[in-house]
């Protein structure tokens, strides 16, 4: 779909209330809020937000986020009400932005295409899987970073979906997914175990079925210089604790080890999710 004729004066006068939005004074904001809402009536409205969101590279990432964010709230409450038009234009323009220059843009447009995947299904958007996929091979590690934050919400919000999906999509994104754990990026690293990580409480086939190849490589990262990359390992051993203990009872030894030295961790968020493993290994008969 080609872009849609967008008028010129409207498209400033939305520009301009994103701005005023912005303003401190609480007044302006409230009244500000009420005008926007009122643009919900014009079904195009949505179709300049997302343009202000994708195409508008020189203006400010704040206005262009919170178009994002608006249009983000439009969807959750108004997304079946959408004219075809206008959901396949805010699908084109989402995957056309995914590998914004921009890393709060990149994210916005991922809460953007989660909330689309959730108000709507997979099913009514074939090509988003096998498109995000693509992006995890490009050297631009913009829009792999892009097509990874998205595909990390739609694991955290739609898993269900991903897991009983006709196509079986995990049986091709779990060992993705587990491919990029030595990244040489630390955002992708953290990313790729935060998706797999979705799947080890519900006990995903798909995960069940490289559960060696998901350890070996959980646990090279085990010393990771991201505070990120240990929290996501720490957070993986102990929901595998509770459903997969046996795999790591050979290696339960290091884990403690491991585990007593990560519970210091300079970073709180990293030292909090190795505490949890202590009152997890204590419910589990082995103890």
């Amino acid at each position: 779909m080609n872009c849609p004729p967008l008028q010129a004066d409207d498209l400033q006068q939305i520009l301009t209330l994103l701005r005023q939005s912005q303003s401190p004074d609480t007044q302006i904001q409230r009244q500000v809020q009420a005008r926007l809402e009122s643009l919900n009536q014009y079904p195009d409205f949505n179709k300049y937000l997302v343009y202000i969101l994708t195409k508008l590279l020189d203006e400010q990432e704040a206005t262009r986020s919170l178009s994002g964010l608006i249009l983000k709230n439009n969807a959750k409450s108004h997304y079946e009400k959408f004219p075809d038009d206008v959901r396949s234009y805010i699908k084109q323009e989402c995957l056309s932005a995914l590998g914004d220059r921009s890393p709060l843009i990149r994210a916005t447009v991922g809460i953007l295409i989660t909330t689309v995947v959730t108000k709507g299904s997979l099913e009514q958007w074939p090509s988003l899987l096998e498109h995000l996929y693509s992006c995890l091979d490009s050297v631009d590690i913009n829009l792999c970073e892009g097509a990874f934050g998205a595909l990390q919400k739609i694991c955290e919000d739609s898993a269900d979906q991903l897991e009983n999906a006709p196509s079986q999509p995990l049986n091709v994104l779990i060992p993705k997914f587990i491919q990029f754990f030595l990244h040489s990026h630390p955002k992708i690293r953290s990313h790729a175990i935060a998706c797999v990580n979705e799947f080890i409480t519900p006990r995903a086939n798909a995960l069940m079925a490289n559960i060696d190849l998901f350890l070996e490589n959980l646990f090279q990262l085990a010393n990771d210089t991201d505070s990120d990359v240990r929290k996501h390992v720490c957070r993986a051993l102990v929901m595998l604790v509770e459903v997969r203990i046996e795999r790591l009872i050979p290696h339960m030894q290091q884990i403690i080890e491991y585990m007593l030295l990560t519970s210091q961790d300079g970073d709180d968020a990293v030292a909090l999710e190795a505490c949890e493993f202590w009152l997890m290994i204590a419910d589990q008969p082995i103890c």
